[in-house]
């Protein structure tokens, strides 16, 4: 396992750290039966005060009129068999011909100045990834929370393994070179899939850079149930197979923080498992969260 660790850090190693003047920036959309929210993501997609030089589509075997609605907005649609949207990303990166990738689900939202925040960073840094905070947002306007770290500067991908450090999937850009190093998303998670290619990108670039301002919007969908919770332990165990360079307490800690996170979007009893399986927590805040989590859904599933 380590060795792989140390191939990766070779080949990464290889790869130009040099600042970017202007470069060509690809803004990539997953979608899947997306059609009551692709023409508010493009549309923020076009509104960037730096625009892309290409909005790319990666329709994940849509039954709906995503696709047809996207192509009305003359944005390059690449329209693949149903997979997951692991897949889509990967798929969209793969016909991509920006050095920077920027990625944005398609139920979410840009800010006007992303695309230009994060190129600052490019061209006075040489970041691998750069990540943003993230709001949150539902039928009835912004939530008080917030995703990501309020910090701005390089960190180390530990910093990661924790949930108030994570944006939305659509609160980061990565350099395409670097991208493709670690082998874009892992196309066979369930679950964690920003996560667990945020971490192994910073782990392998030495560092991912931090934003600490929110220029992501996330669609909450307060109806939303946690997806493939029986094969979450498999899930894990699949995405710590890619962390040769993690410690065993950095997967103790995101093996707990990920069971607590399904807990907290499972009535009881389906949420008990989850709980018992995060360990000891009568000072702990965030198991609380989550339980308190775990019983609203419990009640609002009775009604």
């Amino acid at each position: 396992m380590q060795s792989e660790a140390h191939t990766l850090r070779e080949l990464v190693s290889n790869l130009t750290r040099t600042t970017l003047a202007d470069p060509k920036v690809s803004a990539i959309i997953p979608a899947y039966n997306a059609e009551a929210t692709i023409a508010e993501a493009i549309e923020s997609a076009k509104s960037q005060t730096h625009l892309p030089d290409e909005i790319i589509v990666a329709n994940d075997g849509s039954t709906d009129r995503t696709s047809h609605i996207a192509r009305e907005f003359g944005v390059t649609v690449i329209d693949l068999p149903k997979a997951n949207g692991a897949v889509a990303r990967n798929e969209g990166a793969r016909v991509a011909k920006g050095e920077v990738l920027f990625f944005l689900d398609a139920d979410d939202l840009w800010m006007p100045k992303k695309i230009e925040e994060h190129l600052a960073i490019y061209s006075s840094q040489t970041p691998g990834l750069v990540l943003d905070q993230t709001i949150p947002f539902n039928s009835k306007g912004e939530l008080s929370w917030r995703g990501g770290l309020p910090i701005a500067g390089p960190l180390r991908y530990n910093r990661l393994i924790n949930h108030r450090a994570w944006p939305s999937g659509s609160g980061f850009s990565v350099l395409k070179s670097l991208y493709w190093a670690v082998d874009g998303f892992h196309p066979s998670l369930i679950k964690f899939q920003d996560v667990d290619f945020w971490i192994r990108v910073a782990s392998a670039w030495g560092s991912f850079y931090s934003l600490g301002k929110p220029l992501t919007r996330y669609r909450v969908n307060d109806n939303s149930v946690s997806k493939g919770t029986a094969n979450h332990l498999e899930n894990l165990n699949t995405m710590f197979e890619g962390w040769p360079f993690a410690t065993d307490a950095e997967k103790t800690k995101m093996r707990r923080i990920a069971s607590l996170l399904v807990a907290e979007v499972r009535p009881f009893p389906a949420s008990a498992r989850f709980l018992l399986e995060s360990g000891p927590a009568i000072a702990d805040r965030f198991f609380w969260k989550c339980l308190l989590g775990s019983i609203k859904r419990t009640i609002h599933s009775k009604v």
